[in-house]
């Protein structure tokens, strides 16, 4: 019996051979963004929450899928207590991840490979829970190479192609294409002068 290639999504049980393919890919994906060449280096980067959550998800994801619940529930809330990274063993995240920041990313759904997440980025459910596209109810399917910058949501049962971009703050809450590029509405820079103008025009009133 052979193993799918890694970026392959199945329910399947994992092998730990892929298992481990998969913690080594997300290994290399964090040394060539930040260095790693020395051992203190790479004990650094090891022991960082962004790289600890993906291997503590990794673990959990084998156990799961191997018909461990009870234990990969255990996995997942040591690493939900640990990294402060909400990943259930139901994800499914394909090859060479990247967290930027660990605090407040909670991932609900499938991600393709070569994700990069940055802080308090989500993806899950909320919209309807009643549609399942292959990802869990209500929950988002990702492509390969998909960026979510800070706080980037994609919510319902929804499909983001492959290469797109979100950027901080955009909201997902329909297909995006691949390689689309989704920004946030600007904030409005308020003056002085503008926010006191509301008030006086009441008072004159």
């Amino acid at each position: 019996m052979t193993d799918t290639p890694l970026d392959a999504h199945t329910d399947a049980p994992l092998s730990w051979a892929r298992t481990r393919a998969l913690i080594a890919s997300d290994a290399r994906r964090m040394f060539a963004g930040n260095g790693g060449g020395s051992l203190p280096q790479r004990m650094f980067w090891l022991l960082m929450p962004t790289y600890q959550a993906l291997f503590w998800y990794r673990l959990s994801r084998y156990c799961f899928l191997r018909g461990w619940r009870n234990t990969a529930r255990l996995l997942f809330l040591f690493n939900l207590y640990r990294t402060r990274v909400e990943i259930p063993p139901t994800t499914d995240i394909g090859e060479a991840c990247l967290i930027g920041h660990a605090s407040g990313v909670v991932l609900y759904g499938r991600i393709g490979a070569r994700a990069t997440i940055y802080g308090d980025a989500k993806i899950g459910g909320g919209i309807d829970n009643s549609i399942d596209i292959g990802a869990g109810p209500g929950y988002p399917i990702l492509g390969d190479d998909v960026t979510l910058g800070y706080r980037a949501a994609v919510l319902g049962p929804f499909r983001v192609g492959d290469g797109a971009r979100l950027g901080p703050f955009a909201l997902a809450v329909y297909d995006v294409p691949a390689g689309a590029k989704l920004r946030a509405r600007k904030s409005v820079i308020m003056r002085p002068a503008d926010a006191a103008a509301p008030a006086s025009q009441g008072s004159q009133a």
